[in-house]
């Protein structure tokens, strides 16, 4: 049976971070169901300045410390779960992840994405470098095998934005207003990050 998983994310979302690792595992779990993963891009602030924004007091002026607190120990809970390497102190700067996103639609295109993916997950959440920079983005593209000079050039260019943008708006048109979000084969829906155990029992029944 073949299993069709669109993931809506963004990578400055840690739970997207945590429910990607959780997600992939599973269906790795699982070499008798074709699961077949695609990346959604989904924008959590699509009109974030270029240059990002401070990310201690974005969320310090979003949520009062014990809330904030609870959240990050239910957080760090969940990623020691699935075997993520969060650090939610690593990152300094809330960047604007369009171009990480358009990063990930080149790569795409040279079947490369959930490398490029999984090395934006790690560079943000566990080394926290700017993925809005673009030199960081090229450095990336380098490590994942694709064309740095050219990725650099692009960047510096609109190239792909608007096809990005459609792509956020349609997610949202279709009634996703927060991820991560993982669709199963059109039908099965998962709302939120899941355990690999959760994961798989949805992989499951839709194979079933």
């Amino acid at each position: 049976m073949n299993v069709r998983i669109d993931f809506f994310a963004d990578l400055v979302c840690p739970w997207c971070y945590v429910g990607w690792e959780a997600m992939k595992r599973a269906a790795e779990a699982r070499p008798s169901v074709a699961c077949s993963v695609k990346w959604r891009n989904y924008l959590l602030n699509p009109e974030a300045p270029t240059e990002g924004v401070d990310r201690k007091e974005y969320f310090n002026g979003r949520y009062e410390p014990e809330k904030l607190a609870a959240i990050h120990a239910t957080l760090m809970q969940a990623a020691d779960a699935a075997g993520v390497p969060l650090n939610l102190s690593a990152p300094t700067r809330l960047p604007n992840s369009l171009d990480a996103h358009r990063l990930i639609h080149w790569a795409a295109g040279q079947q490369l994405a959930e490398l490029v993916i999984d090395e934006l997950f790690a560079a943000y959440w566990v080394e926290g470098r700017d993925i809005g920079e673009l030199g960081v983005l090229a450095e990336i593209a380098d490590d994942a095998g694709l064309d740095a000079a050219l990725v650099r050039e692009l960047l510096a260019t609109p190239a792909d934005r608007s096809s990005v943008l459609t792509l956020h708006v349609a997610a949202v048109r279709s009634g996703i207003t927060g991820v991560p979000v993982a669709i199963l084969n059109g039908k099965a829906v998962l709302m939120g990050a899941e355990s690999q155990e959760n994961y798989g029992e949805a992989i499951d029944r839709v194979a079933a």
